[in-house]
């Protein structure tokens, strides 16, 4: 009797475990199409909608991915952010977004200036003869932990491009 309440119990707990991977599983694969969370611990996380849709991070395993580059001595602070998006041969993107002047907390204005984007599905690349215009706040500098967070916006018009509407990006990235 004992061991078949304990079979029992063990079929029940294995069944729970299998039901709780399962729906685990599942959250996993609806939280990848959504924006992570805004963190200020260095999580290296990077994502924003463009015009409504989500876009993070994505490339091969071999591929670099996300990068941050910070020197505080340049410029009275330099930061760089690029971030690559590698779907197939045919749709790669690529963002880069830099800032001088980035030496503490607070908002900082793109004014016509400070981000590239690159698209191979509709053939722009919006680096020269473009508008650039939306702000970069800056929640937090950590140098003793190496990682700075912050949240963004922007908009990119160029002639004979469709307009990129960036919200509700954030990242928490670890400085390299």
């Amino acid at each position: 009797m004992k061991t078949l309440k304990t079979k029992l119990i063990l079929i029940i707990l294995g069944c729970t475990l299998i039901t709780g991977m399962k729906c685990k599983k599942d959250n996993q694969q609806l939280s990848h199409d959504q924006l992570p969370a805004i963190t200020q611990n260095g999580a290296n996380t990077f994502g924003f909608l463009l015009n409504g849709v989500v876009w993070l991070p994505k490339t091969p395993l071999l591929m670099e991915r996300l990068d941050l580059t910070y020197d505080p001595n340049y410029k009275e602070g330099s930061l760089g952010i690029i971030a690559n998006r590698y779907l197939s041969e045919e749709s790669e993107m690529r963002i880069s977004i830099g800032l001088t002047g980035v030496n503490k907390t607070g908002i900082y204005y793109f004014n016509n200036n400070g981000v590239i984007y690159s698209d191979s599905k509709s053939n722009c690349y919006y680096y020269e003869n473009r508008i650039v215009s939306g702000s970069m706040t800056i929640t937090k500098i950590d140098l003793t932990n190496k990682f700075i967070s912050g949240t963004f916006e922007f908009k990119l018009e160029k002639d004979g491009c469709p307009t990129i509407n960036a919200t509700q990006g954030r990242f928490d990235l670890k400085i390299e």
